[in-house]
């Protein structure tokens, strides 16, 4: 059948990992602000032995304080070594290994954010990442045996993309179906819990009062949930990518700064490099005299690796958009700061607004 066909291809396509080396490189701060409390105890000898625990399930191994403490030092050394692409793929697996033990051995350390990063890792331990940019790939280079190119299969990145976008619709659908969430309770008493706190930092009563309305909360929560489920389905829809991650920026910002939720604001920041298209094809980015300042700035700021930048003799920017042709002046500027990570979340809405009628060249993911 045509449709298994156009499966099977899509799984077997061979893709460019490069995008996700931003990923990599935060992996080592990811992992030590998420070990950080352990480690924190462990430098004072206390261990989860010491207080309340509960494992999993009742055969999960329990180690002893001195290997546990000794665990989280390998994870914390695994995870800077994955950041720098030594011995990539072990330290990667090495690290999701531990990082994952340390999140069943007691029920008291699980929460569902920091299972986010444990999926990060076991990606990273996966993909080719360690075969640009990385320590690995200057030490072959200098044996004379360079690595290959960070090429493989499309199907790890499928995989990766539909557990990231799974997060945003488990999260948006158990909120969904729950009353006390959905009616904007939840959210109403936690803003409670906060209010004689804000009055004493100065906040005028009659917003506190707004903002902890229960008609207030009864909009914002639907607002909350609904804007996790278009992340979730605009991730996985290639003509909605782009607003979805457009969205998802602000939103996880707005979290972080509302309520402290360890480690995932970040690691999800992070992540959003997985939905950068893992194509073969660098655009052409071709500027003139004039504009030598703007491509210098667009290889310093290029972390996904999706532009060849030319120097030609002319006083005007071109692109060479494998989606849209030939963009020149504003055009070009515009496309080109939409896919630079600093500048995406500014720059996109501009793109869109000069965005040129072209279809296409690839059906493989044509959000580019």
């Amino acid at each position: 059948m045509s449709w298994l066909r156009r499966i099977n291809d899509a799984i077997d396509e061979i893709v460019d990992y490069r995008a996700l080396v931003p990923l990599r490189i935060a992996a080592g701060p990811l992992v030590l602000l998420h070990l950080q409390p352990f480690l924190d105890l462990a430098a004072d000898g206390v261990t989860y032995r010491d207080r309340f625990w509960m494992p999993f399930m009742s055969w999960f191994p329990a180690v002893s304080g001195d290997v546990y403490i000794a665990m989280l030092w390998i994870a914390a050394a695994g995870g800077l070594l994955t950041s720098i692409g030594l011995f990539t793929r072990v330290a990667a697996a090495t690290t999701a290994v531990i990082v994952g033990y340390n999140l069943f051995v007691s029920q008291v350390h699980y929460h569902h954010n920091r299972t986010f990063l444990l999926v990060l890792l076991v990606g990273l331990a996966v993909v080719p990442v360690g075969r640009v940019f990385s320590l690995d790939a200057l030490m072959a280079r200098r044996r004379g045996t360079p690595l290959p190119p960070p090429t493989a299969r499309r199907w790890p990145l499928m995989l990766l993309r539909f557990q990231v976008a799974a997060v945003y619709f488990a999260s948006g659908f158990s909120k969904l179906v729950d009353p006390d969430w959905f009616g904007g309770t939840v959210t109403r008493i936690r803003v409670e819990w906060y209010s004689a706190d804000a009055v004493a930092a100065g906040v005028p009563e009659r917003w506190v009062d707004l903002f902890g309305s229960a008609g207030f909360h009864a909009g914002f929560a639907k607002v909350v949930v609904l804007t996790e489920l278009f992340i979730a389905i605009g991730l996985l829809t290639p003509r909605l990518r782009a607003a979805a991650i457009w969205v998802a920026i602000p939103f996880h910002v707005a979290i972080q700064l509302s309520a402290s939720v360890q480690v995932f604001t970040f690691a999800a920041l992070t992540a959003l490099v997985i939905w950068v298209a893992p194509t073969l094809d660098r655009r052409r980015l071709v500027v003139g005299q004039r504009w030598r300042w703007f491509g210098g700035a667009v290889r310093w700021l290029d972390w996904t690796s999706r532009f060849a930048v030319e120097t030609a003799s002319g006083g005007d920017v071109e692109m060479h958009d494998p989606v849209r042709g030939r963009l020149v002046g504003g055009s070009a500027v515009a496309r080109t700061l939409s896919l630079l990570p600093l500048s995406f979340w500014l720059a996109a809405p501009v793109d869109g607004t000069t965005r040129r009628a072209a279809r296409p060249t690839s059906a493989s993911d044509p959000a580019r």
